[in-house]
């Protein structure tokens, strides 16, 4: 089992941007376990905007997860069926859901080479209820660190390691553990 640190924040979209500069002024980690397809997507837009807003300080976006990259780069092939200012942006950029400093982990590697980054930074990571997947490698690394905070931005099942960090576990079971 592993130690939680008592930095889990479980917020609506609308508190994002402030967690976003907290994270920056403190130099910390945010990690998002999110779901591959329509949530990672939606984050990484909302934080380009943001950026491009100037409400928060352009660093280093991580996206980790195989099925999340491969959505990511469709709704980028595909802006047209996106609504309006999607569309915009696409045609003065090559991707309007590219944060500035967005780093995609392809390979395993890759994957665990960000476990050993400093922040400020955000990492995305499938699976959203942390069941499975690369976010299980960066919660073992992040989770007992109180420099890290840990983002829950969808639904959590009951019985999943999503649902047990949102119900305030002070330990819990992975890999294996």
């Amino acid at each position: 089992a592993y130690g939680v640190s008592q930095n889990l924040q479980i917020v609506a979209e609308d508190a994002l941007r402030q967690i976003i500069k907290e994270t920056a002024e403190q130099h910390r980690c945010l990690l998002i376990p999110a779901f591959a397809v329509g949530r990672t997507q939606d984050l990484i837009y909302i934080i380009r905007k943001m950026e491009d807003e100037g409400l928060i300080p352009v660093m280093p976006v991580y996206i980790d997860s195989p099925m999340g990259i491969e959505a990511t780069e469709i709704y980028c092939r595909h802006t047209s069926e996106h609504d309006l200012e999607m569309e915009q942006l696409r045609s003065s950029e090559s991707c309007p859901i590219r944060s500035r400093r967005m780093v995609i982990a392809r390979t395993p590697e890759q994957s665990k080479a960000i476990n050993n980054e400093k922040g400020p930074l955000i990492i995305i990571s499938a699976s959203g209820m942390a069941t499975g997947g690369r976010v299980l490698h960066h919660l073992r690394q992040r989770l007992p660190d109180p420099n890290a905070t840990i983002l829950l931005v969808g639904y959590q099942a009951e019985g999943t390691r999503g649902r047990l960090l949102q119900d305030g576990a002070k330990e819990i079971k992975m890999l294996a553990d």
